[in-house]
């Protein structure tokens, strides 16, 4: 069901803010805010694991949090957790790099 109003989403895109505030020394993510779930935050990083793993450590998600899913030529991360009272779900993404033989 989609959010009543803009004011719906005002807890997650405030918790976008205060990230981005706080963590500015990350690596650039894309930030979502869906009027489907208007109070979880979406965060997707693309193309480095290691970029994705910065971000894990940052919002103090565990390892043990990170769901790992393979297709035939990618791969997905996904942690999930709490941030400024929101659901903050972190998403990372990166090609399967070709076994050399």
């Amino acid at each position: 069901m989609a959010a009543g109003t803009l004011a719906d989403q005002r807890k997650a895109t405030e918790a976008a803010a205060t990230i981005a505030r706080v963590f500015g020394h990350l690596p650039p993510a894309t930030f979502q805010v869906s009027s489907i779930t208007p109070g979880q935050l979406d965060i997707s990083l693309h193309d480095s694991l290691a970029d994705f793993e910065a971000w894990r450590v940052a919002l103090g998600m565990l390892p043990e949090w990170v769901d790992k899913r393979t297709q035939p030529s990618a791969m997905s991360l996904t942690a999930r957790g709490r941030f400024a009272g929101v659901e903050v779900a972190l998403i990372g993404y990166a090609p399967l790099l070709k076994a050399v033989a």
